[in-house]
């Protein structure tokens, strides 16, 4: 049965802990942990021993972290992070670089098999080469390698590789990440749907949903009016045909964290905010129940 997830950098402005404990407040029990969050547990130690710790504190005030967003960006959000910040790509073309991203990986993997993380999205990079207008042919063959390694890294663990899908070429559609997933043949890759980038692409979420099948281990459930990443919670001015998408999840049987990630609802005062944040809650198990 589908679990009610928030993505936690709707709270990017809270520390790991107070993060945990107003989610709690606000009725979550789950969550996807975000790029930031996970920034922010990795400068505390060890990858292993930083997750089991935070592991233990969730589990004690009763949230846990079955989904986690691999990191976006090569440093986290605080004013210490800021300087040199920038956008992450785990396939260059740069050797050194390729090696310098996979190491960043491997702590990644192993704070999230030690924090519990069931489902690790990733965005399977390359657009970096893209922008050099390298061919497709190397793109792909360079995000194949990417993808393998990360895979090998989570063998042995509990944590599934998840594939986003994108805006850039070869990451739209559910065929797209089907054709990476047997080109990279390892048995803990899967898909993660983003419901908003399938909309701005004009991706039938539907039909992407009932392609990808058993494949479909994630979520990040967002609506916007198909011509930005507005990331908005369902049922507003958005375009996603949510009736059908859940019927969707409820046609294979999709059992993984219903996630919300929708950062476009939080730029308003924090009072407003928590209250967004309860009503998401309310409309995360009635949009549940219809997929029943």
């Amino acid at each position: 049965m589908m679990q009610p997830s928030m993505w936690t950098s709707y709270l990017i402005q809270m520390y790991p802990l107070e993060m945990a404990r107003t989610l709690v407040r606000h009725g979550w029990k789950t969550c996807e942990l975000s790029d930031e969050h996970g920034h922010d547990l990795l400068k505390m130690g060890p990858p292993d021993k930083v997750g089991a710790a935070f592991k233990t504190l969730a589990a004690d005030i009763g949230i846990s972290f079955p989904q986690g967003h691999f990191y976006l960006c090569n440093k986290g959000f605080r004013p210490e992070d800021l300087e040199g910040r920038q956008g992450a790509d785990i396939a260059p073309r740069d050797d050194a670089a390729f090696e310098a991203a996979m190491d960043d990986m491997k702590r990644w993997v192993e704070l999230f098999a030690a924090l519990g993380v069931k489902a690790g999205v990733l965005h399977c990079g390359g657009h970096t080469m893209l922008k050099e207008n390298a061919p497709y042919e190397q793109v792909f063959e360079r995000r194949c390698q990417a993808v393998a390694a990360v895979a090998d890294f989570a063998a042995g663990t509990d944590v599934t590789i998840c594939l986003e899908n994108l805006t850039a070429t070869g990451t739209r559609t559910c065929d797209d990440l089907l054709t990476l997933i047997a080109a990279v043949n390892r048995p803990n890759v899967a898909i993660c749907l983003d419901t908003g980038h399938a909309n701005i692409c004009q991706v039938d979420v539907p039909d992407f949903i009932r392609q990808a099948g058993s494949h479909l281990k994630a979520l990040h459930i967002a609506d916007n009016l198909g011509q930005r990443d507005d990331h908005i919670l369902p049922w507003g001015k958005g375009t996603v045909p949510w009736p059908k998408v859940m019927a969707a999840l409820k046609d294979i049987n999709y059992c993984g964290l219903f996630n919300f990630e929708v950062p476009g609802e939080s730029h308003c005062p924090m009072p407003i905010k928590l209250a967004k944040l309860d009503y998401a809650r309310i409309l995360a198990d009635d949009m549940i129940t219809m997929a029943q």
